[in-house]
């Protein structure tokens, strides 16, 4: 009977060990290939961010926004191509009994379309282009410096349209044409009037002696000084 006991004894053991194995195995985790949990959570977090930033800002909606209080608006008078000219003008302003102020404004003139092949590695490739393209009758030039330099322009067009329809030419017939708006930047001179002086009369008489000058209205300049 001794046998049997320590049969029993021995299979309970082999039992209890597979079973105590069997839980660990349970509570242990796989390894997988897939990110782990913290992972996902900062894809969801990117997510989120991305939304946000489609939405507006609230500090740069208030930089945009006008203010409250709206600037002043001045009478100007003009303009003139150079301040010796300008200041001619206010003489004859001060004359008449009225305050102004030269001020010099940027402007773009003579908008042009421009077609042109880009610029080529060398002079001399360009002007292998240029006697290939003028050998067509295509009337072009090189252009000589700036960040243009060794481009061929084929001309300027004040038409879009006419630009337009010389590149689609070009391109057909193999030539990477390219159009771009250009513009001549010029300095102008204008008179600004004390924002509670529309010059009545004054003005009127000023515009009549002057026909190439002209009244209008623009904001005031800051810290404006009116000379009288």
């Amino acid at each position: 009977m001794r046998w049997v006991f320590y049969t029993l004894l021995v299979a309970n053991l082999v039992y209890l060990g597979w079973h105590l194995t069997a839980d660990r195995l349970e509570r242990t985790p796989l390894t997988s290939s897939s990110p782990p949990a913290a992972k996902g959570a900062e894809a969801g977090s990117a997510s989120s961010l991305a939304l946000l930033s489609e939405q507006p800002q609230p500090g740069k909606a208030a930089l945009a926004a006008p203010s409250s209080s709206q600037a002043a608006s001045c009478t100007v008078v003009g303009p003139w191509s150079d301040s010796d000219e300008a200041r001619r003008a206010r003489i004859q302003l001060r004359a008449a009994g009225l305050a102004g102020r030269i001020e010099p404004v940027r402007v773009e003139k003579d908008r042009l379309n421009w077609v042109y092949l880009p610029p080529f590695e060398s002079r001399q490739r360009a002007l292998e282009a240029l006697n290939e393209l003028q050998a067509l009758g295509v009337d072009s030039f090189i252009v000589k410096e700036g960040d243009y330099a060794n481009a061929i322009s084929l001309g300027y067009f004040s038409s879009a349209e006419s630009a337009e329809g010389l590149r689609t030419k070009m391109r057909n017939a193999g030539y990477p044409v390219f159009v771009r708006e250009t513009a001549r930047e010029v300095t102008e001179y204008w008179i600004y009037l004390p924002p509670s002086e529309d010059g009545g009369a004054a003005l009127a008489d000023f515009l009549v002696g002057n026909p190439q000058a002209s009244r209008s209205q623009s904001q005031c300049p800051g810290n404006a000084r009116w000379e009288g």
